[in-house]
């Protein structure tokens, strides 16, 4: 629940949406009471249980991690072996995971404690609580993680921070510094961790959900502007809108497919180009088997209702599990009070597969729209498959002008990307801790390329979005194409028309493309 620029965390009620505004405006974070209750009394049992049976063997508290789970670790120990731990676990490498993603894996560790069963000490959690305030955002690398046993070096990246470790680095206010360095400047003392909380600081499958937060995110932006887009590609063509009729679509109600067809009917609503009349006009140059009556029109445009649909599905499934995810408690043991006892539980709530198969079952559905986005670009340039648009839109090709050919390799090296990158990595599990942790998610693995492949979509989406405002720049009131009312768009690509013609008129001939492709990429990014 976000009141006045704070999120309040409860453990229950946090959304994907409110991860994302905190993390990048950013907003102040807080626990609610009854959470700092919870957690304080759960801390205070454990303490006490242990005190009075300190024979009893806990995994994490009085035992070691790992294959080394019958190692006992003596009170005296304990704080040694919290600070052993963390640098051990911090073994990252690559690139810097980027500083509101990070921000977002804080929140949703601190919405895990916010249900008081981790045994946490109120004081550690508070200190997450404190760095995400005071704006200092420990350094992250994107590689480490297998996805089980939670992300277990990406989130020590954070701890290194908490606990003041001279290696680690972290951001303060924008500027990269060392862990003491930044927390003295934000006037904050490093973390003292007591037993079981550097386990408890790292067991969580945190690094892949605040990945899938961002990716949720932007999939939706990018799915309106693939089905805006489609519209726009079908207005190019001047093609058939029976495809998209809601009698179609509701003799197969897949509520995306539903959902897609409707948006594609309001994209075109008013159209006069996607008309009979407008598609009997022959194009100057086009070829006359292809100015005969359309019967329908190829699958990356008649399909759009069924493949986007499809997508969109996969999206709803996708934010369903993400949604539980955030607000569960993915650590390893868990405490159930029983009066003013624990009874701890030993499971593996922090393992990634839930929401790893939705991580696939995602990249696999954005891929199939990069290929079909794709495959519209190729229709577009090409004279016979377009029903005349001149060859490769190519401004003055009795120059040798290439138009957007070259675009179109682009994009399909995007595509082609994405079907690498869309192999599952949810069934690549290999064995760790000598066998005791033997079948791992790869989730981390298959977030990141989650990210990679809706960045490939952008660019292929942002190559299609160009076809379409060239082919319409190029026919659209241009003697020996189309004049008068038939150049009517419909009320969604009549407008994107007005927005992209204002940001990339017309030019006299070849331009450099990488320009005018990132120009729409922004165009793309402000929409969310």
């Amino acid at each position: 629940m976000i009141e006045n620029n704070i999120l309040y965390l409860d453990g229950k009620s946090l959304t994907i949406q409110e991860v994302y505004t905190a993390s990048t405006v950013p907003l102040k974070v807080k626990l609610t009471d009854d959470s700092r209750f919870a957690i304080k009394s759960c801390r205070e049992k454990l303490i006490r249980q242990i005190r009075n049976n300190p024979e009893q063997k806990i995994y994490g508290v009085n035992v070691g991690v790992g294959n080394l789970k019958d190692t006992y670790i003596s009170p005296e120990e304990s704080e040694n072996f919290q600070v052993k731990y963390v640098m051990s676990h911090n073994c990252g490498t690559g690139e810097p995971l980027a500083q509101e993603v990070v921000r977002a894996m804080m929140i949703i560790r601190l919405n895990s404690f916010a249900h008081g069963v981790s045994a946490m000490s109120l004081e550690t959690v508070e200190m997450i609580e404190s760095l995400l305030n005071n704006d200092v955002i420990p350094l992250v690398l994107k590689e480490g993680s297998v996805g089980a046993s939670g992300d277990l070096v990406p989130l020590a990246m954070i701890a290194g921070v908490m606990i003041g470790l001279p290696e680690s680095k972290a951001w303060y206010k924008g500027t990269l510094l060392t862990a003491p360095e930044a927390l003295n400047l934000a006037g904050l003392a490093p973390a003292k961790l007591g037993f079981k909380e550097a386990m408890g600081l790292t067991n969580g499958t945190n690094f892949m959900s605040a990945n899938s937060i961002f990716a949720s995110i932007q999939a939706h932006n990018l799915l309106k502007t693939a089905n805006l887009a489609a519209a726009f590609s079908v207005e190019a063509i001047r093609g058939e809108k029976d495809a998209f009729n809601s009698f179609l679509a509701e003799k197969r109600p897949h509520p995306g497919l539903v959902a897609t067809a409707s948006e594609i009917r309001d994209h075109l609503k008013g159209s006069l180009r996607t008309t009979v009349e407008a598609q009997k006009i022959r194009f100057k140059g086009q070829d006359t088997s292809t100015a005969t009556e359309r019967v329908q029109d190829r699958y990356c445009f008649r399909a759009v209702p069924p493949v986007h649909g499809a997508t969109l599905d996969a999206l709803e499934r996708f934010d369903e599990v993400l949604t539980i995810e955030i607000n569960s408690v993915t650590d390893n043991p868990l405490f159930e009070e029983n009066g003013d006892n624990l009874i701890f539980h030993s499971g593996s709530n922090f393992h990634g597969q839930p929401l790893a198969n939705v991580i696939d079952y995602l990249k696999l559905s954005l891929t199939s729209l990069s290929l079909i986005s794709d495959k519209r670009s190729f229709s577009m340039l090409g004279k016979n498959l377009s029903f005349g648009l001149p060859s490769n839109l190519a401004i003055a090709p009795e120059k040798g002008d290439s138009g957007l050919m070259l675009a179109q390799y682009s994009g399909a090296s995007r595509a082609g990307e994405n079907r690498v990158l869309s192999s599952p990595a949810s069934v690549m599990s290999i064995s760790t801790s000598a066998g005791q942790e033997d079948f791992v998610s790869m989730g981390s693995i298959g977030a990141v390329h989650l990210i990679k492949v809706l960045d490939n979509l952008k660019t292929v989406l942002a190559i299609e979005l160009l076809c379409g405002l060239r082919a319409l720049q190029m026919t659209n009131n241009k003697p020996g194409f189309l004049t008068g009312d038939l150049c009517r768009l419909g009320e969604g690509t009549g407008k994107l028309f007005h927005t992209l013609d204002e940001l990339l008129p017309l030019p006299e001939g070849d331009t450099y493309l990488a320009a005018e492709m990132e120009t729409v990429r922004q165009f793309i990014d402000s929409r969310i």
